[in-house]
């Protein structure tokens, strides 16, 4: 051995070789991130032969100085000698009785300290001392979508963030910037194609995606590198008949990024992510926000009072709210300019061109160098903006054959939100889109008033979630004082509806539905009726929230969108021809759950109180119901035309009324002028102004919710891939989310990773389990609950007190067994918080634990539930006493004595903690023995 080769330690690694002529090797040492389980090897040029011959006094200090298993660092440590001799890799492991891993090739380190072996090698391998050789992959550490990822070929090649396929005659390109990048422990990237040369076929593109794993392709993200692909997306989601998940850009150091045909990099895209069909438009799953602008909805931002700025792959659009430009201008592909589509007819007010300057300031610096403003309608309104030599006149306005066949997006879904690690804002749903249904060009109810030249190049407005009521809520046009006449059935309606046994009638939703209502009276006498159509088609004004009992097909021409081009529905015109038969008799309604004496009750209070009048006026006449009619201000107030709140007597009368609408009095027919409102809008209106009875729904008085359902499953129930796929597309985005926690939790305890067999049943299984313990009473189906049982078992368990919070009702006896048939979740004892007016404390020890699984409190105020334990199902709860407000449980088969003991001290702990309303995370009643 040569006496100025040395073993020393650098920081967490050894560096074999001379310290003073290998600074490479003592550099990447202090690079390299600390293992548990292994010592990291660097080998330095001058030492390389003394380790590839595996010198005794090389490996006599190896063994002195190494913690565990060996990594060796050293190019084709792991790779079999020319002449056929084994690795020196396996050499090693023999003499030194530990498993050592060694690249076979060249390794490169990356800026995160992880190491890649690049080329057409196995990458990095194992070796035991038994022999076994384990294939590990190209990266270390292994992300968990590196199992079974395809092998190296002509035109697929491993880099750091995931697979780079191209065309197979493609030339070698060894200095690019994808074979540095670091892996993203979330994402694998499939990248597609190279600047400057065609992108690779559909067929290749699917057939890489096909030998994924399940659970790989499921979650693998496309990015076009030097083009846009978007037709080449759709085009394989078809073939795969799924959807596809696309990246606007490729992945670099500081995220995504676009670059141009030569490969240099422009700007860092907003859009981060989309979700593409291939039948649909693509609809935006991650992105990053503009400046410092607040949010109004997932994608779009407020710019100014009646303006927002939505997120594209393009770049950026800025439109009135009333306004939603076509899918060929918000869609369009990214490219390495930083578009802002502007959407301005007019002159636009100097509050919006200072707020759009603004939001340019505050554009990175390499948006604002790529900047390209591209005005649809007038350029000239943009003149005064700060950016003004980056306008480009641009001829996109789309052809009048693409902006009737573009499908329409429904508005984003409401409700329940969660913030994701990386800062997005989600809905708790899937935030997949549906389209629906394409409405004519030349359906002038979605044109603005405002914007009459860009509206006429641009599908019908989609009502937006932040603006005014009055904003959404539009009269048809057959309701329009001076109607135009009736033209001939759109192409895009049912040829062959559905036969109507009766005339449907035509809703009208408030504020405008009295002036509304007589207005169509009068246009109806002034128009002729439609050869074959009905003869009377009643009107009936509806309060919002009511839930109607409308007939099958009844078209809801309340909302803007709904009524046909036409002016009526084409299956007006085949009803009878005959007179409208006479509409039955209102049925009293009949709750399900109502008793005969709770129902004469009703009925008599009923019968004892008075109809109620508006102001304590007297009920007008039917044929002055004209002399009535709101004025402006009239109409500006609620109660003129909406009731405040709804008895719940009202509520089935309206119902019903909106179902079947009653036969207008004789005087109405002979008398009334021709803008009297008909006798069923008086009734209707009169019938819906009595105080409401509180409820917890609005609706159903002094009646619950219907309680959600956990499903049990058989104690050895297994999972199979056929349920993980399903469960992971009812989870839609939230399992996303779960799988982030869950890849960090493997990463610090490679134990619970390597000791699973199949890494993608662990990865669902864990998920599944992450999003339970954010929200344990969901609802879920049965196959959620099969991985949840999995999943429990894959967790460490834990010997500790628990308690759940129990209603102050609860009734057991001593020595009685208790089955648990789904999971629960439980507080830990030792916690400080309330669980609810009982308490029931569980001694248990096959509890499972949740730490590292749950996210900790990002505020003081917030619970901490680090220490939340789950108790699986099936579990067997023995009760040991009942003393005040507690009930003492434990496992079935534990030691008595010794868990009362542990138990009677954990309620002696929280004999001070307050009783206040119970979290629905831990309460709930327990089992019946």
């Amino acid at each position: 051995m040569d006496e100025s080769i040395t073993v020393e330690r650098v920081r967490h690694a050894l560096v074999v070789g001379r310290l003073d002529a290998d600074g490479a090797a003592v550099l990447l040492a202090a690079n390299l991130p600390p293992k548990r389980d292994r010592t990291f090897v660097v080998v330095g040029t001058s030492a390389l032969d003394a380790m590839k011959r595996i010198d005794p006094w090389v490996a006599a200090d190896l063994a002195d100085e190494a913690r565990g298993d060996l990594c060796v660092v050293a190019p084709g440590f792991g790779s079999m000698g020319g002449n056929g001799a084994l690795p020196p890799a396996k050499l090693l492991a023999d003499r030194l009785g530990v498993e050592v891993t060694a690249p076979d090739g060249e390794p490169v380190a990356l800026e995160d300290g992880s190491l890649f072996v690049p080329g057409q090698s196995s990458g990095w391998v194992s070796f035991r001392p038994d022999g076994r050789r384990t294939r590990i992959g190209a990266r270390l550490p292994a992300p968990w979508w590196q199992d079974g990822l395809p092998d190296p070929a002509e035109h697929l090649v491993h880099v750091p963030a995931g697979l780079w396929l191209r065309q197979p005659d493609a030339s070698p390109r060894a200095d690019d910037r994808l074979l540095r990048q670091t892996p993203d422990p979330d994402r694998m990237y499939v990248v597609l194609g190279a600047p400057g040369e065609p992108p690779p076929a559909v067929e290749s593109v699917v057939e890489v995606l096909r030998e994924l794993p399940d659970e790989s392709r499921d979650r693998a993200v496309l990015a076009c590198y030097g083009f846009g692909g978007g037709e080449l997306i759709r085009e394989v989601a078809g073939e795969l008949g799924a959807p596809v998940r696309v990246a606007h850009g490729v992945p670099s150091g500081d995220g995504l990024v676009q670059v141009d045909d030569e490969g240099a990099v422009r700007w860092r895209p907003f859009a981060v992510e989309s979700v593409y069909r291939d039948d649909s438009p693509p609809v935006l799953d991650r992105w990053l926000a503009p400046g410092s602008l607040a949010m109004v909805e997932p994608g779009s931002y407020r710019l100014t009072e009646g303006w927002r700025v939505d997120v594209v792959p393009r770049g950026l659009v800025v439109r009135p709210d009333a306004v939603h430009l076509d899918e060929t201008i918000t869609a369009a592909e990214p490219g390495p300019t930083a578009d802002v589509v502007f959407a301005a007819e007019r002159a636009v007010p100097p509050e919006v061109i200072a707020a759009f300057d603004r939001l340019v300031r505050e554009l990175p610096d390499a948006a604002r160098e790529n900047l390209r403003i591209v005005p649809v309608g007038d350029a000239s309104t943009l003149a005064d903006v700060e950016a003004a030599d980056r306008i480009e006149r641009v001829a996109e306005r789309p052809a009048p054959s693409r902006v009737t066949s573009a499908p329409q997006l429904v508005a984003p879904p409401k409700g329940a939100v969660m913030v994701t690690p990386d800062g997005r804002i989600l809905p708790v749903a899937p935030i997949l889109a549906t389209p629906a249904r394409p409405t004519p060009k030349n359906d002038v109810r979605s044109r603005p008033a405002d914007f009459p030249d860009i509206a006429s190049a641009l599908p019908p407005a989609r009502p937006a979630s932040s603006a005014p009521v009055q904003q959404q809520i539009q009269l048809p046009e057959v309701l329009q004082p001076n109607p135009a006449p009736p033209r001939p059935p759109a192409s895009t309606w049912p040829a062959t509806p559905t036969p109507q046994a009766a005339p449907v009638p035509q809703v009208v939703q408030a504020p405008h539905a009295t002036r509304a209502a007589a207005q169509a009276q009068q246009a109806a006498s002034a128009q002729p009726a439609m050869p074959g159509s009905a003869q009377h088609v009643p009107q009936v004004v509806q309060a919002p929230r009511a839930i109607q009992a409308s007939a099958a097909h009844a078209p809801l021409w309340g909302h803007p969108r709904s009524a046909p081009a036409g002016g009526q529905p084409p299956w007006i015109g085949q009803l009878d021809t005959g007179p409208a038969p006479p509409a039955p008799a209102e049925a009293e309604p009949v709750w399900p759950t109502e008793t005969q004496a709770a129902a004469e009750e009703r009925k008599a209070e009923a019968a004892a109180q008075p109809e109620a009048v508006e102001d304590g006026a007297a009920q007008p006449e039917p044929g002055a119901v004209a002399e009535t009619e709101p004025t402006n201000d009239q109409a500006a107030e609620p109660s003129r035309s909406i009731p405040a709140t709804t008895s719940s007597r009202d509520f089935r009368t309206v119902a019903s009324a909106s179902a079947v609408p009653p036969p207008a009095p004789a005087a109405a027919k002979d008398a009334a002028p021709v803008g009297a409102l008909p006798a069923t809008v008086a009734s209707t209106t009169k019938s819906t102004v009595e105080p409401v009875t509180k409820s917890i729904t609005g609706l159903l008085p002094k009646r619950d919710l219907p309680t959600v359902q956990a499903v049990e499953v058989p104690e050895d129930a297994r999972s199979t891939p056929e349920q993980r796929r399903a469960m992971r597309a009812a989870l839609g985005s939230r399992y996303d989310v779960a799988t982030r926690a869950v890849t960090r939790l493997l990463s610090e305890r490679p134990g619970m990773r390597f000791a699973s067999e199949d890494r993608a049943a662990l990865l669902a299984e864990l998920a599944v389990v992450r999003v339970f313990a954010d929200d344990p009473t969901g609802e879920y189906d049965a196959d959620f609950y099969v991985c949840l049982a999995d999943g429990l078992r894959r967790l460490p368990t834990v010997r500790t007190v628990v308690v759940r919070g129990i209603p102050a009702n609860t009734a057991v006896r001593p020595e009685s067994v208790l089955r648990l048939p789904t999971p629960v979740v439980a507080a830990p004892a030792t916690g400080t918080e309330p669980v609810g007016p009982a308490e029931a404390l569980i001694w248990t020890t096959t509890g499972r634990r949740l730490d590292g699984l749950v996210d900790e409190p990002t505020a003081e105020s917030e619970i901490s539930h680090r220490g939340d334990v789950v108790l699986s199902g099936h579990t067997k709860l023995r009760v040991l006493a009942v003393e005040s407000e507690r009930i003492l449980l434990a496992e079935d088969g534990t030691a008595r004595d010794a868990a009362l003991t542990r138990l009677r001290a954990a309620a002696a702990a929280r004999a001070d903690i307050a009783n206040r309303p119970a979290t629905s995370r831990w309460f709930g009643p327990l089992p019946a023995a």
